[in-house]
C-alpha cells in the first residue's frame, strides 16, 4: 500500500469534519462504498460492534445527526427490499462524490 495515497485519502475524509471524524467512521464509509450497500448487521459483524454503535456511526455519516450541527450527508439508510424489518445503507450523491475524490488520488 502506498502510504502517501493513504495519507491523502485520510485528509480528504478528515476535511469533511475537521473537528471530529473518527477513524472508524471513515472505515465504515469505505466498507459501505466497497459493497455498494450493506445492512447494519454486516457493519456490526465486520467491525465487531453492537447495533447501537453501528447506528451511531451511520447517523454520524448520514443526512441527519443529533449531535452534529452539520450532518455529513455521506450515507442514507433505507428499508431492505428483501426484509422490511432490516435497514440497508448506501452512499448518497455527496458520498459518491467523496468516493470519486478518494479514487482519484
Amino acid at each position: 500500500m502506498d502510504l502517501d495515497r493513504l495519507a491523502a485519502g485520510l485528509q480528504v475524509l478528515g476535511a469533511l469534519d475537521p473537528q471530529a471524524l473518527p477513524l472508524h467512521h471513515a472505515a465504515t464509509f469505505v466498507f459501505i462504498a466497497q459493497r455498494g450497500s450493506c445492512t447494519y448487521r454486516e457493519i456490526e459483524q465486520h467491525f465487531g460492534v453492537s447495533n447501537a454503535s453501528a447506528s451511531r456511526t451511520i447517523n454520524s455519516l448520514g443526512e441527519t445527526s443529533g449531535h452534529r450541527k452539520e450532518p455529513l450527508g455521506l450515507v442514507v439508510s433505507y428499508p431492505d427490499p428483501e426484509d422490511g424489518r432490516r435497514l440497508r445503507v448506501r452512499l448518497t450523491k455527496k458520498g459518491e462524490q467523496t468516493l470519486r475524490t478518494l479514487q482519484a488520488l
